[in-house]
């Protein structure tokens, strides 16, 4: 078949006129050039509105084609319904729920119809009926839209075939009249869903599910259709998401003359659930009776039977206790490794004792233990306080496994076990199988209370993790002397270092007092000498020149003796620049003062790395410095002074150089003087000869290198800092 749709042309006309007719004298603007520029749009639209109306005028549309059976709607997709084709087809209405919607089904399909609100039409089930209206997407399949509705007479039902519901699950028989087997799984009374108060039934067929309504008169008790085989005929309905997607099956039955009981519910025992029966080809309820050994309210009930455990899953929310009998009516399904019962009913009419847990053997087929109350010895490894509860992991053998108690808030009613502990362990066995056998994998407990698990046997307190918590707790008790043995080496160093001092300090005072006393016996005797022989010298100058003459030169060595005496006796102290600084620095501040009083400049420059030296070395190679820079000031007029200190891995050199006037090395030293006598000595004392280089107009250069040597021991430097005078 074929359809026409509308030219593009005409929906262009009718958009432009619709622009134009929009355009009214409140939108115009108020200024002049924009005013006339909407004038001239205004007529070019009229002119296009024109040219649109006189085509239109000379094409005639074609008009949609009348569809008149219901599998041409079904042919069209949801876009080409929603076009609105004109429909007019003869058939009878096969379900007349929910108002005011409806089915029928003419020879070719049946097809939904979505029933007028204004005008209403009278319909009912069976009537022969000519429907017109238009066609619609529908929710999942395309649909009539009614508009006008004619009834002739009583109509005919078409033949039911017989369909396996797999057939039925995808949707293709949508709006169709079949019939279908299946065991009612759950029924109840609906009266919101649709205006009409309708029986819901649950379907359970081959390998799926499908809802059921149908509309009654009177509301009874209909439970004992559960589990009952019943062959439904009616129309097949679809569920569908907002996508359009397919999510379910609902059959449209239109009285409950339709629903024939085929067969009753069956009663087997536990070791019977889902053997092997060739006359049976769908799964049906069963009754089963047994011991409540555990509970989740409104979850599952645990049963011991016949030393056999059963799992039943239910929402019923009857509160059983540990020892109940109770009978139970449920559809068995499998379960991870066993059977289940599943949307199961119960009803309590006993108690007796407890049941007796079934002692697990780990060497049988776990399988046999699932859904049983067991119980085993096992070694606690670790306990874990979770949001649900308690997780206990234990070791049987060489099994591990896990033990759940369920509720419990607060410190765990067990935390005084301790780990490694031998407890006996009484729960729920649920084993979980995988692969393509179902082999069994693995299982856990599920305890009833804080009584199921009770300890055996304490452990050692001698094991793997006191070992090493005792080992960890030795080495930090040597890791703490041995830190306080460093600190005391430390504090011990300190006042070694502190000793030191005062003993170098107490050497000094020693040695000062001992100059003091030197000078005192010595300088001291030889200037009263030296006055005593200038007072003979006066009194005997004019009478006997002679003896005055002798007096004046007995005095002059006299005071020549001295000045060397006391220059030995101060020079040899320690210099107190050494005692807070190094040989660069004591250098710096020994030889700038004396360079600026006679406004010349210094420079010291340091070659390698400078280390502290032998006290001894320190003292001579200062004294030789300051020397040196004293005489270059004095006596050689030198505006410019070089103070160079090597440092090397075996010697360290000093040299000292200026720009002064120089001398001639090799002529005897004045009267008086004894600066180069005094630099020699010293360089003689380090084990080395001092080099003067020295020109008349030429300047100076004096150069000394001293072998390093290491510290001396505190006894050995007091002794450097010492003069006997000897």
């Amino acid at each position: 078949m074929s359809f026409s749709y509308p030219r593009a042309g005409q929906a262009v006309d009718a958009g432009i006129a619709a622009i134009f007719l929009r355009i009214s004298p409140m939108d115009m603007p108020r200024n002049a050039g924009s005013h006339r520029s909407l004038l001239s749009l205004a007529r070019a639209l009229g002119f296009l509105l024109a040219t649109g109306i006189y085509g239109w005028a000379q094409t005639p549309v074609k008009p949609l084609p009348l569809l008149t059976h219901a599998d041409q709607i079904r042919e069209l997709s949801p876009e080409q319904a929603a076009i609105g084709y004109p429909v007019r087809i003869r058939g009878t209405i096969t379900d007349d729920v929910p108002a005011p919607d409806f089915f029928v089904q003419d020879s070719t399909a049946g097809i939904y119809v979505e029933g007028s609100r204004a005008p209403t039409f009278t319909h009912h089930f069976g009537d022969l009926v000519e429907v017109e209206g238009i066609t619609g997407p529908g929710r999942f399949a395309p649909v009539i839209r009614e508009q006008k509705l004619r009834v002739l007479g009583k109509g005919t039902l078409p033949d039911a075939k017989l369909y396996p519901f797999s057939e039925l699950a995808d949707g293709q028989m949508d709006s169709q009249w079949v019939r279908v087997r299946g065991i009612v799984r759950s029924v109840s009374i609906d009266r919101t869903s649709w205006h009409e108060t309708v029986l819901a039934m649950r379907i359970a067929s081959g390998d799926g599910e499908f809802h059921v309504r149908v509309p009654i008169s009177e509301e009874r008790d209909f439970s004992s259709w559960v589990d009952t085989g019943v062959l439904i005929e009616g129309v097949c309905g679809s569920l569908s998401t907002f996508r359009r997607q397919l999510s379910g099956v609902l059959f449209y039955v239109p009285r409950l003359k339709f629903i024939r009981i085929e067969a009753p519910a069956n009663r087997i025992p536990f070791s019977s659930l889902l053997l092997f029966s060739p006359a049976e080809g769908a799964r049906h309820r069963v009754r089963v009776r047994g011991v409540v050994s555990y509970q989740q309210l409104g979850n599952a009930v645990f049963l011991q039977g016949e030393g056999k455990g059963l799992r039943v899953r239910t929402q019923q929310e009857t509160p059983l206790q540990i020892g109940d009998i109770v009978d139970v009516l449920g559809f068995p399904v499998t379960g991870e490794s066993a059977p289940v019962l599943t949307d199961a009913v119960m009803h309590r009419v006993g108690h007796g004792p407890p049941p007796v847990p079934i002692e697990l053997d780990l060497a049988a087929p776990w399988e046999q233990y699932d859904g049983a109350l067991v119980s085993t010895d096992a070694i606690l490894l670790e306990r874990r306080q979770q949001a649900g509860g308690l997780r206990l992991l234990l070791r049987a053998g060489e099994t591990i496994f896990e033990a759940t108690l369920a509720g419990v808030g607060g410190v765990p009613p067990h935390s005084s076990i301790r780990l490694n502990s031998t407890v006996r362990v009484t729960g729920i066995c649920l084993v979980r199988s995988g692969g393509l056998w179902s082999v069994p994998q693995s299982f856990r407990l599920l305890l009833r209370s804080p009584g199921d698990i009770a300890v055996l046997r304490a452990p050692s307190w001698w094991n793997l993790k006191h070992t090493l918590w005792l080992l960890g707790a030795t080495v930090t008790i040597l890791l703490l002397v041995v830190a306080w043995v460093m600190v005391l080496g430390r504090r011990l160093r300190e006042q070694m270092h502190v000793i030191h001092q005062k003993l170098q300090m107490g050497a000094v005072l020693e040695e000062r007092n001992r100059i003091a006393r030197e000078l005192h016996d010595t300088l001291e005797q030889e200037l009263a000498g030296i006055t005593m022989q200038l007072d003979l010298a006066v009194d005997c100058l004019q009478n006997t020149p002679q003896v005055a003459r002798q007096a004046v030169e007995a005095a002059r060595n006299m005071s020549r003796h001295s000045m060397i005496e006391a220059r030995r006796s101060v020079w040899d102290l320690r210099c107190q620049l050494l005692e807070n600084g190094d040989l660069v620095s004591a250098l710096t501040e020994i030889a700038t003062p004396l360079a600026e009083r006679k406004g010349a400049t210094i420079d010291v420059q340091i070659t390698g790395r400078p280390v502290r030296l032998d006290g001894s070395i320190e003292m001579n190679l200062l004294r030789i410095g300051q020397e040196a820079v004293a005489n270059a000031v004095k006596h050689s007029g030198a505006h410019h002074i070089l103070i160079e200190l090597h440092y090397d891995k075996g010697t360290v050199g000093l040299s000292v150089s200026d720009d002064g006037h120089g001398f001639d090395p090799e002529q005897t030293p004045a009267t008086g003087h004894f600066g180069l006598l005094d630099m020699r000595e010293r360089a003689h004392c380090l084990g080395c000869i001092l080099h003067v280089e020295s020109q008349p107009g030429r300047g100076t250069r004096i150069t000394a290198s001293a072998p390093l040597k290491e510290r001396p021991s505190p006894d050995e430097e007091l002794k450097t800092h010492t003069y006997s005078g000897g």
